[in-house]
């Protein structure tokens, strides 16, 4: 890709209602001449079949983009651009149906010789989701596969935590412009990914994390993967729509099972009575990839995860001085957050060994984190 080509492929890349195969037959008119192809959008409807109000949608989407001021904001985000022809582009996701015309990423881009996993799960999941997900996680990065989600808040930041925690490779793939930070309060979360690994998005800078944009972010979630492993996923969980891309694009489905009780696992358990591949350790994944035997986790340096503290986790650490129960945190006015909530907070503090659990549902600091 010649960087004066950059801003008129970026431009093309704004154009939401405009196809990747699309914008690569009109590119493919014009030699691959981005410039010339982009100057001449009163042919793109000879070229490619859009309906009339596609074809209006286009032309208006078209006046309001200016590529020179896309470059320029591009290169003060400082974030890097690969082309879906560039030799860096993923080949895992150059196959998929409709693979992005660019990507844009912070960090660097996963080796395409190591085997890529995408755990993806419940935003509200339960204190089972969480611990095999940190597991499961912790265990298979150690190995050298490539941890691949979301970002969300749930399974999916638990997993890029707990791969960052075993020294290990993650990616987030963004439902959001690379400067739109979704959920906000993983912004350490997101820089720490992008020091040992990538956060990844097609979507330009700028553009915000609407819910019409993640079913498009799953797909390259299970692109970029060899194999999908479900944690937790309700009966209409859109963790399935992620499903629905992987078994499209070829690529492995795994499952945990949960409790038959527990609503957060009816997905999960449906996809194994399906004929998802059953998941009962990290071992009986990576052996799906791998005759090498296990490696144990290794810690990165200290502190490079757990970090300091949000004032909501200090607060909440604070009235851990002494064992508390579940029920009786929830009730505390002061600390403002439901059962939902606070039970992602607790697990994440445990996680990071700054508190634990006793019997009875009893939690209570760690010393030395007072």
């Amino acid at each position: 890709m010649r960087a004066e080509q950059l801003p008129y492929l970026m431009a093309f890349a704004s154009m939401n209602r405009l196809r990747t195969a699309d914008a690569l037959a009109i590119l493919a008119r014009f030699g691959g001449d981005a410039i010339s192809a982009w100057q001449a959008v009163q042919e793109w409807p000879h070229i490619v079949k859009l309906s009339r109000q596609a074809e209006e949608d286009l032309l208006a989407a078209w006046h309001q983009i200016v590529p020179e001021k896309l470059y320029t904001r591009f290169l003060a985000a400082g974030c890097g651009a690969v082309c879906l022809d560039d030799a860096d582009y993923p080949p895992r996701l150059r196959q998929i149906y409709d693979p992005p015309l660019l990507l844009f990423y912070r960090g660097k881009l996963p080796d395409a010789r190591k085997i890529g996993l995408a755990m993806v799960g419940s935003r509200r999941a339960s204190h089972y989701g969480m611990q095999v997900a940190e597991l499961l996680a912790r265990d298979l990065a150690a190995q050298g596969a490539v941890i691949i989600s979301g970002m969300a808040r749930g399974i999916d930041s638990v997993c890029h935590r707990s791969a960052l925690a075993a020294g290990g490779e993650t990616v987030a793939v963004l439902g959001s412009g690379l400067d739109i930070i979704y959920p906000p309060e993983n912004a350490k979360l997101y820089g720490e990914i992008c020091e040992h690994g990538a956060v990844i998005s097609e979507f330009p800078l700028d553009m915000p994390a609407m819910s019409l944009n993640f079913p498009r972010r799953n797909r390259l979630i299970s692109g970029l993967s060899h194999g999908v492993i479900v944690v937790e996923a309700g009966e209409q969980s859109g963790t399935l729509h992620t499903v629905g891309f992987a078994l499209e694009q070829g690529r492995d489905v795994f499952a945990v099972p949960g409790p038959l009780t527990s609503s957060t696992s009816r997905g999960a358990n449906r996809l194994l009575a399906e004929g998802a591949k059953i998941v009962l350790s990290a071992e009986s994944v990576w052996r799906e990839y791998s005759d090498a035997p296990l490696r144990k986790p290794r810690q990165r340096q200290k502190g490079t995860v757990s970090g300091s503290f949000s004032a909501e986790e200090r607060k909440l650490l604070a009235q851990l001085r002494e064992p508390r129960q579940f029920e009786e945190l929830a009730a505390m006015p002061d600390l403002g957050m439901d059962a939902a909530a606070l039970n992602a907070r607790l697990t994440m503090l445990e996680l990071r060994g700054a508190i634990r659990q006793l019997p009875g549902k009893y939690f209570q600091a760690v010393a030395k984190h007072l």
